[in-house]
């Protein structure tokens, strides 16, 4: 793995792997909703739309057959942190494919037309997660847990922001976000260093750096009750607390925590309250960490017959579960852990994705070896110390949606948990 930095700070990153017979390559921007303005929420993923729509010299069309008739693969995702635009092809059409992907992200169109066209296609995106149990019950979540800041808002922004998206405002977007300090290309697989490094300098190396670099902060986790009444089949609940942050020290421990406690079909959640008593289809524990903000919280799919149960159970596996917790079930974690990155970065990419998140975000790549050395050296101690200071539940905070209870329903379970 190498990092080249242009003289204006836009960061390369490189990793040759001998034996691929093709590279995936990715644009990581530092523009997410965490740090969107109220009047601009969702314009990092209005943005990651318009990309597509073409540039001065390519339409849209032409972007997608171009990059067809070179067998790539093209895409984007927009994150509360960050916003990527990838692609993959062949090790012969890589100049190809990084020459489209260059002009997209520097030469968007942005025409009026186009973005009145995709105000449509957002809005419609919108509705389609509320009309998701999972995805509107965590949106709601966030949005309640950091109430008040942007860390909290719906990465598609809402139906006003959107329709009151203009071009000049996307532009204004971009020239605060899309600056080298907020930038980071990564290469993985094989393709010709020397050739990459010219494209990245043709692409990038012009950019004048404005003195925007991420910032760490804190946004402040909230407990609250919140339901949302909606005609689904299924309730979709979630329990959480304040979690660990992206770059904590016990982040390693609370990982290895969530697994143990939901994170597999040997979890203790899953056997329990599925496996032995029926209660859900779906259960898991997920620690969500973000430079600005965490959350620790399980999620359950139920009835709504089935929620005073599955809450009461819940509570009284966490109750006892900082103590409880076996070498046995540290040890398999801790070898989940290892399996899963290790098998998931002999895939080029997840090694690039790796690598261009990891310096966006922490101006650094950590080792393969050290981070599975840091799950392996984590003792029983340890992992029922950081247990003990993560499951504070006095402080749990409650989302569910569907046909829900009434909020003091859910409130008397928490206070008699």
């Amino acid at each position: 793995m190498e990092k080249i930095t242009l003289s204006n700070g836009f960061r390369i990153m490189l990793d040759y792997v001998d034996w691929a017979r093709s590279c995936t390559m990715g644009i990581w921007v530092g523009s997410g909703s965490g740090y969107e303005k109220e009047s601009s929420a969702g314009f990092s993923h209005f943005i990651e739309h318009m990309i597509f729509k073409g540039t001065p010299t390519r339409s849209a069309f032409d972007i997608a057959t171009q990059m067809d008739e070179i067998g790539g693969a093209l895409n984007a995702y927009t994150t509360k942190e960050y916003t990527c635009f990838y692609c993959r092809s062949l090790t012969d059409h890589v100049d190809k494919a990084f020459d489209i992907l260059g002009d997209m992200v520097t030469n968007p169109r942005l025409d009026e037309e186009d973005i009145k066209l995709e105000k449509g296609v957002i809005v419609e995106e919108i509705a389609m997660y509320e009309d998701n149990p999972e995805d509107l019950c965590l949106d709601t979540f966030y949005e309640n847990a950091w109430s008040g800041d942007a860390l909290g808002r719906n990465i598609l922004g809402s139906r006003g922001t959107v329709n009151a998206a203009t071009a000049q405002g996307l532009r204004e977007h971009m020239s605060e976000f899309f600056v080298p300090e907020r930038m980071v290309v990564s290469f993985c697989g094989c393709f010709d260093k020397d050739r990459v490094i010219e494209d990245c300098e043709k692409y990038f190396g012009s950019i004048k750096p404005t003195n925007n670099p991420i910032k760490k902060r804190q946004a402040v986790f909230t407990p609250f009750i919140k339901t949302v009444s909606k005609d689904f089949e299924q309730n979709q609940l979630i329990l959480g607390l304040k979690g660990v942050g992206a770059d904590d020290e016990n982040r390693y421990a609370c990982a290895l925590l969530c697994n143990i406690l939901g994170g597999s079909t040997s979890s203790r959640l899953f056997q329990r309250i599925r496996e032995e008593l029926g209660l859900v289809y779906s259960i898991d524990a997920f620690n969500a960490s973000y430079l600005i903000g965490c959350i620790f919280a399980i999620s359950k799919g139920l009835s709504k017959k089935a929620e005073e149960q599955a809450l009461k159970e819940v509570f009284s596996i966490l109750r006892d579960y900082p103590q409880s917790i076996t070498l046995e079930e540290l040890h398999r974690s801790q070898e989940q852990a290892a399996a899963s990155l290790v098998m998931g970065l002999e895939a080029t990419p997840a090694r690039a994705s790796r690598m261009g998140r990891s310096e966006l975000l922490f101006n650094c790549v950590e080792d393969e070896d050290k981070i599975i050395e840091n799950f392996r050296s984590i003792t029983i101690e340890k992992i029922r110390a950081a247990a003990q200071e993560l499951l504070r539940l006095e402080n749990t905070a409650l989302c569910c949606v569907g046909r829900v209870n009434k909020s003091s329903f859910y409130s008397d379970i928490i206070k008699n948990r």
